[in-house]
């Protein structure tokens, strides 16, 4: 006998959270409500982000994730602020626990200004390709994190397969150091959105 959940005799995931066995939906709120206490709470020492440490001339900024993603608990951006956080890098500089190999790298020369003769390998060129300006290649807008889970692979490049990658990015960039179980909550809270 077929039942919702149950195909040849598997028992799919849907199924035990309706079943009530494995925890079981007190269990998934838990773990969304913690995760949105780490969004919303855990402190996160931001440096090096061109459009945001260099703007405002603070080499250090005390923060969340809220920081950047900042309407509350959805994570939308309630200002433009194109911001470059390294996960466009390439070459020696490629972002931490992410997956690039599969990306074309683009090899810049900047002609003009501060960074005249320096040059940049990137996986998306960023807000550069609009403006012609060195300081914002690898700059992107941050998307809406409502519906988040559905927009799988992650990140302007692609470069981020699973939301798990998504938070080892993160945990990895800034030096976070959240625990598994953060972790693991941080994406229960994202798949929630």
């Amino acid at each position: 006998m077929l039942r919702p959940g149950r195909l040849c005799g598997v028992e799919f995931p849907v199924a035990l959270f309706l079943n009530g066995q494995g925890g079981g939906a007190v269990a998934a709120r838990k773990a969304i409500a913690r995760g949105q206490e780490v969004f919303n709470s855990v402190a996160i020492n931001i440096t090096g982000v061109g459009g945001l440490n260099d703007l405002l001339n603070q080499p250090s900024i005390s923060g969340s994730c809220g920081t950047c993603h900042d309407t509350p608990d959805v994570g939308n951006h309630s200002v433009k602020a194109p911001l470059n956080i390294g996960i466009a890098n390439a070459g020696p500089n490629s972002p931490p626990a992410l997956d690039i190999s599969r990306l074309p790298v683009f090899t810049l020369w900047c002609t003009s200004g501060p960074s005249a003769g320096k040059t940049f390998q990137v996986t998306d060129v960023g807000r550069a390709m609009i403006s012609g300006k060195c300081a914002d290649i690898g700059k992107v807008k941050g998307p809406i994190l409502r519906g988040l889970a559905a927009r799988a692979p992650y990140f302007h490049n692609g470069s981020a397969a699973t939301l798990s990658d998504v938070v080892e990015f993160y945990n990895q960039r800034f030096g976070i150091g959240l625990t598994a179980q953060q972790k693991a909550d941080l994406v229960a809270f994202l798949n929630s959105l």
